[in-house]
């Protein structure tokens, strides 16, 4: 499973080690050299990291990355003892990145004028036009806002964005103890 990080933005990320042919973290902090740290930007070359983990406690480790390093899509860091002794198993820390055109998500999660609810509030209808039917929620709201107009049958049609498709038919049902119109029905 990927982290998910802010693109280009300085950012911490927790992991942890397990002994060597052992099922337990690695308490005994270790030290780390400086090529046991490696990060892949989308799938580039690797480099050294900025910074060495830190010992957290518990086996848990932190690796802070600078901005420069959080400027891709995907990161991959790698810690991997060089050692000829080697005192823990390798490891693979996955981010994707997000809030940005050049990230992996470009949605912010961090922008609170952004919320989900007020960018599908503002989006035009004409955006899932394609995929999307009279009985669906983009069909409500078409049916509300795009033309509208009664054939020479009677029924309603309401019309795609581009004012000359249409999208639904609501069929009338008339009744002549009741008013004109009794029903309209998409088909």
């Amino acid at each position: 499973m990927a982290e998910l990080r802010k693109y280009n933005s300085a950012t911490t990320v927790l992991f942890p080690l397990i002994d060597r042919d052992a099922v337990d973290f690695e308490s005994t902090p270790v030290t780390f050299a400086a090529a046991d740290t490696k990060i892949i930007k989308d799938e580039g070359a690797a480099a050294n990291t900025t910074n060495n983990p830190v010992h957290e406690g518990n086996g848990i480790y932190s690796l802070a990355l600078t901005a420069a390093e959080m400027q891709a899509a995907r990161v991959v860091i790698t810690v991997i003892d060089r050692t000829a002794t080697k005192l823990w198993e390798d490891q693979a820390i996955i981010v994707e990145t997000y809030g940005a055109a050049s990230a992996q998500h470009a949605f912010d999660l961090d922008d609170a004028g952004a919320a989900l609810a007020d960018e599908l509030l503002k989006r035009a209808i004409s955006n899932v036009e394609p995929a999307a039917g009279a009985r669906t929620l983009y069909g409500a709201i078409a049916a509300l806002v795009n033309r509208r107009r009664f054939n020479v049958a009677g029924d309603l049609e309401v019309f795609e964005t581009d004012d000359s498709t249409v999208l639904a038919t609501f069929t009338r049902t008339a009744d002549s103890g009741a008013e004109p119109t009794k029903e309209l029905d998409p088909s």
